[in-house]
């Protein structure tokens, strides 16, 4: 008996393992204000993007140091931000909020349901 109740118990610590990880609200604020930043990027003006690097590189460092499954695009959304701080065309800036919001939609979904 004390055998199977072992077994029991070792079976279902392993399957906490399979649950999904715990919402982040910390994460999920910097993201959300991300998205907020993105939004107020005037593509006009080209002022903005600058202003966001900096909270997206301390946004991807915190879900890579916490092991965020979606840390691999966190990271590449501040990627794509370092790469519209160097400017461009009204156009370019228009395409480039699209694609940042394209990827923070991306980690909302993932993170729904949790």
């Amino acid at each position: 008996m004390k055998t199977i109740s072992v077994i029991c118990f070792a079976v279902v610590l392993s399957a906490c393992s399979l649950l999904p990880r715990a919402h982040d609200p910390v994460l999920f604020d910097k993201v959300v204000w991300l998205d907020m930043q993105v939004e107020a990027v005037d593509c006009k003006g080209g002022t903005g993007w600058a202003i966001i690097a900096n909270s997206a590189e301390n946004t991807a460092r915190y879900a890579e140091w916490r092991g965020d499954p979606q840390a691999a695009n966190i990271r590449g959304l501040k990627n794509h931000i370092d790469r519209m701080v160097k400017g461009g065309s009204e156009k370019f800036c228009e395409l480039g909020k699209r694609t940042a919001k394209g990827r923070i939609n991306a980690i909302r979904t993932a993170w729904s349901g949790r």
